[in-house]
Formats: structure tokens, sequence, C-alpha cells
């Protein structure tokens, strides 16, 4: 239920629930500090005095209404958000390449290499520092029933690079572990359905 104060007309969310057995009750404005009285819907038709007319309410802030008018939801623009300035926030590594904030590092070059499996031979160059391998839509594509449509990324990150799996169904696997994330080396080998991938680090000069 809605009461407004008297005094200075402010609005505010009452739980009614909060009266219990009580016809009414008084508390006060936070804003003005005014008496508001405020009467049980329930018991609106009584015409039995109240028992105890100037009781107080518990001293529990009441809600302010905020406006008068339901608030309206506004779709902020479709735009690449602006970092914040150095030092007043951390940045999630999702919002940092959508950023652009993130980029590989110039010295040194990455690719994927198949040296097992149907695509044996072919070499995928990493050019982002998120590249998700899988087998349809995705940025390294395999012929592979066994391996999920979206089932590991490369994340790059400086000279880190990371092996993470994404829920696939058979797992992302390191020699005999399956893996949830590893950091990667030069020549790392790891397996993805049927296919065994090296990761390979060249340095640029």
């Amino acid at each position: 239920m809605i009461v407004v104060c008297p005094s200075c007309q402010s609005r505010y969310r009452f739980d009614e629930s909060k009266l219990g057995d009580r016809p009414r009750a008084k508390t006060r404005c936070a804003k003005c500090g005014g008496t508001i009285e405020i009467e049980n819907p329930l018991h609106a038709a009584m015409t039995m005095p109240p028992p105890d007319p100037a009781a107080e309410l518990p001293p529990e802030p009441l809600e302010a209404l905020r406006t008068k008018e339901t608030p309206v939801q506004v779709r902020a623009p479709a735009h690449k958000p602006t970092p914040p300035p150095p030092g007043t926030a951390t940045i999630a590594g999702g919002d940092a390449r959508k950023m652009g904030l993130l980029q590989l590092p110039t010295d040194k070059r990455f690719s994927l290499a198949v040296i097992q499996g149907p695509a044996t031979g072919q070499i995928f160059q990493i050019t982002k520092t998120r590249t998700v391998i899988g087998r349809s839509g995705a940025d390294v594509n395999l012929e592979d029933q066994e391996a999920s449509r979206q089932h590991a990324a490369v994340e790059i990150v400086g000279d880190v690079a990371v092996l993470r799996d994404l829920g696939s169904t058979n797992g992302t696997w390191i020699e005999l572990d399956r893996i949830e994330q590893h950091q990667l080396g030069n020549q790392q080998e790891f397996r993805i359905g049927s296919h065994v991938l090296m990761f390979i680090v060249t340095e640029v000069e």
C-alpha cells in the first residue's frame, strides 16, 4: 500500500502486513519527521475503537517512491563500451576483448598444427586473443563427430596462453589427463576428439 505524509506529501511504499491485527498505527516521515497515520485496510469497515490508537510502528525505514510513474526501462545504445580510467576498476577478460584492450604480442606468432586425425597437416594461424576450437561455428573447425560444436578455446594474454575446455562432452585431453584449463607452452600437444593439435609459438624478429 502507499502512504502519504500529510506535512510534506512524500509518498512511501508500506507493507500492510506489519500492522498485524491493529486497525491503525503511526510512523514518522523519513523526510520531514512528521507523523503519518496508517489505517489497516482489513479493519476499515470495523466500528470498534482501536485498542491502542497511538501505537507507533517499529522504527523500520519506509521505502520512498522515487517517482509517481511506472519506471520505463531504457535500452542502452549499442556502442563500444568505454574503458574506465586506469586504476579505477577491474575489467573482465571478455569485456577487455570487446574494448580492444587485449592484443596479441607483436614479437610472436601463434598457430595450431593438426598432427593427428582426419585434418592432419592443416595449420591454423591464431589471430585473436581468444580462439575457439570445435566441430562447427568455431574459429578452428574440425570435422570430428567426437568434438563438441564449441569444444575448447585457446586464450592468450601477453606471453601466457591457456587452453580451456568449454564444457565439451568428450573432454579436452593433454596426454592421459582430462583438463578444464591448462597453460600451454611452445609445441604443447592436446587432443580434441580424434584430433591431436600442437600449439606453436614462433619468434618474430
